[in-house]
């Protein structure tokens, strides 16, 4: 069985992996037996000077909410298409913890949107693809 973790954060580049996994499935790309999807999203830890300002109901109701409407539309697509997934959702250094979900959930390969920025963006700015891409040893299938 093929195992995939397919990460996004909500924006039109996720949505566009979504749809690009979608469309191998459609078309049969992926062949050779049965196919499991771990949809994951993880949200960026809050800086401590906001959420020392907020109770743990409203830090926890925050992570939650924005877990919700990140995966709201890769769900949807999904589910239109009758894609079985299974949802995960943390907290957490975003690369970091999709490589160890991939791990942990012991997935063949991780596909995710990238934004596409350019080589002094990706420097300047980081990038969480670039750094999926480092720290695992997993294919990884950037759709832009």
């Amino acid at each position: 069985m093929h195992k995939i973790l397919l990460a996004g954060d909500g924006s039109e580049h996720s949505e566009r992996a979504v749809a690009y996994l979608i469309g191998l499935i459609r078309d049969g790309v992926l062949i050779g037996g049965k196919i499991e999807i771990h949809l994951a999203h993880i949200r960026p830890m809050l800086p401590e000077r906001v959420s020392r300002t907020m109770t743990s109901e409203e830090v926890d109701r925050h992570y939650q909410e924005g877990c919700d409407s990140a995966c709201r539309t890769a769900i949807a697509m999904l589910q239109n298409e009758g894609v079985e997934f299974t949802c995960h959702t943390g907290v957490g250094a975003p690369a970091e913890s999709i490589v160890s979900s991939a791990k942990k959930l012991h997935c063949n390969s991780i596909m995710m949107g990238t934004h596409g920025a350019g080589f002094i963006e990706g420097v300047l700015l980081g990038s969480v693809a670039t750094k999926v891409i480092h720290l695992t040893e997993l294919p990884v299938t950037l759709v832009k």
